[in-house]
């Protein structure tokens, strides 16, 4: 159990870094006092930053799913 719950964490945490590198845009625009809106590029640590959070976040909600629903089998 706890083999494969870490081989899914690894597995899943890798996948979704990677596509997330390459779906999640780079360009935020930011509101100034006067209400316009302009492009800002972020800088690679925040870029990186960002990608690493939504990928934790995201591996937390699958390896959550795998152990309910192997909790699911064991129980029935």
């Amino acid at each position: 159990m706890k083999k494969n719950l870490l081989k899914t964490t690894i597995a899943s945490f890798v996948i979704i870094f990677i596509l997330s590198l390459f779906l999640i845009d780079r360009t935020i625009l930011t509101t100034d006092a006067a209400g316009l809106s302009s492009p800002m590029t972020l800088s690679i640590s925040e870029y990186l930053s960002k990608v690493f959070g939504y990928s934790l976040v995201i591996t937390a909600i699958i390896v959550l799913g795998v152990y309910l629903i192997s909790f699911i089998q064991k129980k029935g």
